[in-house]
């Protein structure tokens, strides 16, 4: 069993969509809105895929590599934010 940084506990194994995404909606300002958008899909076809049972419906092909993407596109954005705030600290500072 292995732990992210969030807490959330998975099987590196069987790492499926629904775990995939509880991770990426983890990080701040992450949504499942984002998700949908950046597979061209509605956000409620990104709601089924996590869900299990007759209404569930399949992720989006090669959604692997697709949450890893977006996992580090966010990862630059956070970094950028980051970035910006670290500035304005300094230029309050100087005040």
């Amino acid at each position: 069993m292995c732990v992210n940084r969030y807490g959330t506990e998975y099987r590196r194994e069987t790492v499926d969509f629904k775990a995939a995404t509880d991770v990426l909606t983890s990080a701040p300002s992450m949504t499942l809105g984002r998700i949908a958008a950046a597979f061209g899909k509605d956000t409620h076809t990104i709601t089924r895929a996590r869900m299990e049972g007759e209404n569930a419906r399949r992720p989006p092909s090669h959604w692997q590599s697709g949450v890893a993407q977006l996992a580090r596109d966010h990862a630059k954005e956070l970094r950028e934010y980051a970035d910006e705030l670290e500035k304005l600290a300094t230029l309050l500072e100087r005040r």
